[in-house]
């Protein structure tokens, strides 16, 4: 019974103190404002940063993830690893009876063939510069998420017998023919001319129109018209579903050593990539980039801090002999310790909850604007009003000791 009659004292005092914070706050309503602007400006920092992070990870996952169907990367070297080019020039190519015998495994639905090279496209007096020209075969569209906007995707008649056809992505297509039609139009690269018989649908990346600044041709028109001496293919393996992942990848890998000759015991002269390792790599970079933003908005908080300290300890001066008159009716230190803190807490709460609405609204627009999903944390939201409350008790701890322990007799005595 005791510990309740205790529980309702203290939650009695906190109260009244709030009221009295308030009243405090409406007769000061400037000096106020401006510690309360300083909060708001660090959590809306904090709020608006953390949120469009978010978004961008998860625009990142879905990018990276494309479809539900998994797919194992074969490259030369793992760059997610830190092998560097020496390791490529150093390590033999692929050939492209590898993907044949890849095609041939378990849980293997397809393979897709990559090679590609920056180049110049042209048509007429039109150029598409830095373009690349990609190399490729029919699983292209599933592996990469695409759909065609308008004609269609080169055949396997078309791949089987390098015809000299073309789908071109959006940003090349706008770039070379701008208001014209580009279906059934020859593009001239290098001495070769290419008839367009697709356009691709436009993309949503982290690498905006870039990313669809491409041609893609079958792999065996690649070979004939721009294959480098040096250059051989990478290929995306199809899996089955995810439940076949890992033993698609060791059969890949047990296939690929015997194919190289790669002695027993020796590693691998090759890298299989899986799009959970490049998420989370993604995620590594992502939360290091959080971090450091959290630090600097934390700065900026620290400062709203001071400035509640600076506030308070002025309000504290102001109000001596109010202090020294209800010290001399019976305010305990406690009660008195009370007041400032939760002066202070009630500055940085409303803070806090301003900041919250504006950060949120920053993102939301920074997502609209760069075409992220819109992530709202929740985590960081209750972490933001418990941050701010946080801040001004602990920057007002020390006004308000200062203020408990004045002496109700010189307080009187002050003017």
């Amino acid at each position: 019974m005791s510990k309740k009659i205790e529980r309702s004292a203290v939650t009695g005092e906190v109260l009244e103190a709030m009221r009295e914070a308030l009243n405090i706050l409406r007769g000061h309503k400037l000096r106020s404002a401006l510690v309360i602007l300083g909060v708001m400006i660090g959590v809306a920092s904090l709020m608006g940063m953390v949120a469009t992070l978010s978004g961008l990870e998860k625009f990142l996952a879905q990018s990276i993830s494309g479809n539900d169907t998994p797919v194992l990367s074969l490259q030369k070297v793992d760059f997610l690893s830190g092998d560097g080019h020496n390791q490529w020039e150093k390590r033999k190519n692929f050939h492209i009876d590898d993907k044949d015998a890849i095609e041939q495994l378990p849980h293997v639905r397809g393979v897709m063939v990559v090679y590609g090279q920056g180049t110049v496209a042209k048509y007429k007096d039109r150029k598409a510069q830095l373009m690349q020209v990609v190399g490729t075969n029919q699983p292209f569209l599933h592996v990469n998420s695409i759909n065609v906007g308008e004609g269609r995707f080169f055949t396997q008649f078309e791949e089987d017998h390098r015809r000299k056809v073309a789908v071109l992505g959006d940003k090349a297509a706008s770039s070379l023919f701008q208001d014209e039609d580009p279906i059934g139009k020859l593009i001239r690269v290098r001495e070769e001319e290419y008839q367009i018989v697709g356009v691709l649908a436009p993309r949503k990346t982290v690498f905006g129109g870039f990313a669809d600044n491409f041609m893609a041709i079958p792999y065996t028109a690649y070979e004939r018209d721009f294959l480098w001496r040096w250059q051989g293919p990478e290929f995306r393996i199809i899996v089955e579903k995810m439940d076949y992942l890992n033993a698609a990848q060791d059969n890949v890998r047990a296939l690929m050593r015997m194919r190289r000759k790669v002695p027993l015991g020796e590693p691998d002269d090759f890298a299989i990539i899986t799009s959970e390792a490049v998420l989370d790599l993604t995620k590594k970079v992502t939360d290091a980039v959080a971090l450091v933003l959290v630090v600097l908005a934390s700065i900026a908080l620290m400062v709203g801090g001071i400035g509640v300290m600076v506030i308070m300890l002025v309000s504290v001066t102001e109000r001596t002999r109010e202090i020294g008159i209800r010290k001399a009716i019976g305010a305990t230190r406690r009660a008195v310790t009370w007041q400032f803190l939760v002066e202070a807490a009630t500055l940085t709460g409303i803070g806090g909850l301003l900041g919250i609405v504006v950060g949120i609204a920053l993102a939301g627009l920074a997502s609209a604007g760069l075409g992220f999903p819109f992530v709202l944390p929740i985590g960081w939201v209750v972490f933001s009003v418990l941050l701010s409350a946080a801040v001004g008790l602990f920057f007002g701890i020390f006004p308000a000791r200062k203020a408990a322990k004045l002496d109700p007799i010189v307080a009187l005595r002050y003017e």
